[in-house]
């Protein structure tokens, strides 16, 4: 029953800063959306860079606890990731603009919707294991 408190604590982690990074992608993608001319691709590049390096710092200090002593190559693991992750947004982003004539925010609700399940057990398994 342990593992299973800890593991249902973790996820809850997981989720609070994904959700701290997640308000800030959204927050400043919403911002650049709505009051820059940038477009959606660039504005999604900037927003996810800054959600993801509140994560990568919460997620290895709060939430997988990670002290291992070997910095940089988690953060190579978490970086990989990221790209990984990045590339799948702006694909999921695209087929739900262009092609599906989703709103872009709506589409960004989603993208970040999918990108918890993915990230979750990613990092889970690969990078902060």
């Amino acid at each position: 029953m342990l593992n299973f408190q800890n593991y249902l604590r973790q996820i809850c982690k997981y989720g609070i800063a994904g959700g701290i990074g997640a308000c800030i992608d959204f927050g400043s993608f919403s911002l650049l959306v709505h009051y820059t001319p940038v477009n959606y691709i660039v504005a999604n590049a900037i927003s996810f860079s800054f959600g993801t390096l509140i994560v990568y710092y919460l997620q290895k200090n709060w939430t997988f606890k990670n002290q291992s002593g070997k910095n940089f190559n988690i953060f190579i693991k978490f970086l990989s990731v990221v790209i990984i992750t990045y590339l799948l947004n702006n694909l999921i982003l695209i087929v739900c603009i262009e092609y599906m004539n989703i709103n872009p925010i709506i589409a960004k609700i989603l993208q970040i919707f999918l990108s918890f399940m993915w990230g979750y057990s990613i990092n889970k398994i690969y990078v902060f294991q």
